[in-house]
């Protein structure tokens, strides 16, 4: 027996000693990792040149990634700065008397325009105060040509390549896939211009969604010349000439037809940025990146009050439940807005809508919760790259939405699909089904077997009611009959500018307009900003997160490459049997 307790209490302390180092190694790695991502801090000099790099996908809010992020994703140390904090870092750069200019390094760009026009727009201002900005890129696509073209000076590498072209929109389609695999989507939908559900029905566009399309496309490149004009002169028509002339593939014949204002390297490109602080050729340049300089920066106001504004990010897919990072979850977002109706400081809330849509129960839950918060405080909504669908179903009701000139918008239909894999299952695999039941819709709905007539009708009508109560939501939100909303709705979708025409936006401008805006409506000129949701992963929600659906996703997308985007369009369209009230695609402009 006395030997068993020697053995016994000895191991317990080789347990107790262990898990002692465990923690201490542990805590040692994530205290060096997260020294690394904290960075060193950096001090702003005179005569500094601000480096505004936007060649990432700039999401909503900063992300802060905590050291399981960059263990098990592999991540870059750098937090990706939101595009709120862009734009702040922009405008304080304006009055800031270190900050000289701002040099941009464009490349290729991969943001909406909606995202781009704020940049741009603080950008203009930053000049205003009479700064300069130069612009430098060697690829520079037709979106980082859109923000740079407000430079004073714009220079292209020697072998440089610049993208002006015009905007087309492609399409991929599925029907003959499915048609080789055997395999039957059962499809239900309301609205002639909503085309979600065309890859899988069509084996080309409707003309219906070719109009649309066109329309959107030709509205927005109107637009968007509009702004180069007013950076760089010319006309829309001559610069469409020049488009249609295509002149990317050569440095020198971008030159000659005016896009840029220089073919020089980035060597040369510094000696002018030399040039323009006033500093000799042996002295370097003071060059600090926008996320450096961001770090330098306190976000506190002055104001010491408690008078509070909410902002409230709403980014990506529109779900059930609680959702993840990346996706608007209805539960998460009910105890968002009960915890803003419960906290007496908060005076208003802009609701900062990106969302193509998604789940037709989860928007209905949302718009809910803006209904009963607008009854206490003003709600206002900011419409980023997206709000279409469901994404203007929970905008809808809101005192007052804005939106940018080229923001995409409306998409007010629905739609359900519903697969059926009993032919696919036999002639592939021999794999057959039968069932019994007690009722008739015991099984239903089921993807073994196509639906009944009778079933067909219960589901069709199920859409139907959606369908009514979304326009229904629309003309009590915007003030129109139901008469005025068919006419806008059928799933079309629509261009902010067109948008406001059509009374679906009260107003054109972004983030910062919609803040001022929402303190205007409540007479307040000092405020507390503050933001939802909170970004703030502890290290076991980290964990969890790194080793779950996220790090698949991304296993997913660099297995699948350029296949990746079909992927993600049919789980989106089939993996939901239920109704959606979704656009039907991340429009991609070319």
């Amino acid at each position: 027996m006395r030997d068993f307790f020697r053995s016994f209490f000895a191991s317990l302390l080789a347990l107790i000693v262990f898990i002692i180092l465990l923690i201490i190694l542990a805590g040692g790695i994530v205290s060096s990792l997260t020294n690394k991502l904290e960075g060193t801090k950096t001090s702003v000099q005179p005569n500094s040149i601000l480096e505004l790099n936007l060649n990432y996908a700039i999401p909503e809010q900063t992300q802060i990634y905590s050291p399981t992020d960059i263990v098990f994703s592999g991540l870059d140390f750098r937090n990706p700065l939101g595009l709120n904090d862009v734009l702040f870092a922009i405008n304080k750069a304006k009055d800031d008397n270190n900050i000289k200019g701002i040099y941009i390094n464009l490349g290729l760009n991969m943001n909406g325009y909606a995202t781009l026009q704020e940049v741009r727009d603080a950008l203009t201002s930053f000049e205003s105060s009479g700064k300069f900005i130069v612009a430098y890129g060697e690829m520079v696509n037709q979106a980082s040509y859109f923000v740079g073209s407000v430079a004073n000076q714009m220079y292209l590498n020697p072998s440089g390549f610049l993208e002006f072209k015009g905007y087309s929109a492609t399409w991929s389609f599925y029907k003959g896939t499915l048609d080789k695999l055997n395999m039957n989507v059962q499809i239900f939908y309301d609205g002639k211009f909503k085309s979600a559900t065309e890859p899988l029905r069509n084996s080309e566009m409707s003309e219906e969604n070719k109009t649309q399309l066109r329309e959107y496309l030709v509205g927005l490149y109107n637009h968007n010349l509009s702004q180069i004009v007013n950076s760089r002169g010319k006309t829309i028509d001559e610069y469409k000439l020049i488009a249609d002339a295509f002149p990317g593939w050569s440095a020198y014949n971008v030159l000659e037809k005016g896009l840029v204002d220089g073919v020089k390297y980035k060597d040369e490109v510094i000696d002018v940025l030399r040039e323009k602080i006033g500093v000799g050729a042996e002295v370097e340049v003071p060059i600090i990146k926008l996320d450096d300089y961001f770090s330098t920066l306190t976000k506190e106001q002055s104001y010491r009050g408690d008078n509070t504004i909410a902002i409230v990010y709403a980014n990506g897919d529109i779900v059930d439940g609680e959702g993840s990072r990346g996706n608007i979850g209805s539960a998460a977002f009910t105890k968002i807005f009960e915890d803003i109706r419960k906290n007496k400081d908060i005076k208003a809330v802009v609701f900062r809508v990106n969302s193509p849509g998604g789940s037709a129960t989860a928007s209905d839950v949302i718009w809910r919760e803006i209904e009963i918060t607008k009854k206490k405080i003003p709600v206002i909504v900011s419409m980023g790259d997206y709000a279409a669908s469901g994404g203007y179903m929970i905008s809808a009701n809101a005192s007052k939405i804005y939106a940018h000139p080229n923001t995409l918008t409306g998409s007010i239909g629905v739609f359900m699909i519903l697969p059926e894999i009993s032919e696919f299952m036999d002639s592939k695999i021999g794999v057959t089904f039968d069932t019994v039941k007690t009722s008739p819709y015991a099984d239903f709905p089921s993807i073994t077997r196509p639906v009944s007539a009778d079933e067909s009708v219960l589901l069709q009508s199920a859409v139907d009611t959606v369908y009514y109560n979304f326009k229904k939501m629309v003309a009590n939100g915007r003030g129109l009959t139901m008469e005025q909303v068919e006419e806008i709705a059928q799933g079309r979708i629509w261009l902010g500018i067109t948008a406001k025409e059509l009374g679906l936006v009260d107003e054109l401008g972004g983030i910062d307009e919609a803040i001022a805006g929402a303190a205007g409506m409540v007479g307040l000129t000092s405020y507390k900003v503050k933001e939802y949701p909170e970004i703030k992963p502890t290290l076991f929600e980290s964990l969890m997160k790194s080793m779950g659906s996220e790090t698949e996703a991304s296993v997913m997308e660099k297995n699948l490459g350029i296949l990746y985007p079909h992927y993600k369009t049919l789980e989106q369209l089939i993996e939901r049997p239920s109704i959606q009230t979704r656009l039907p695609y991340t429009l991609k402009i070319e």
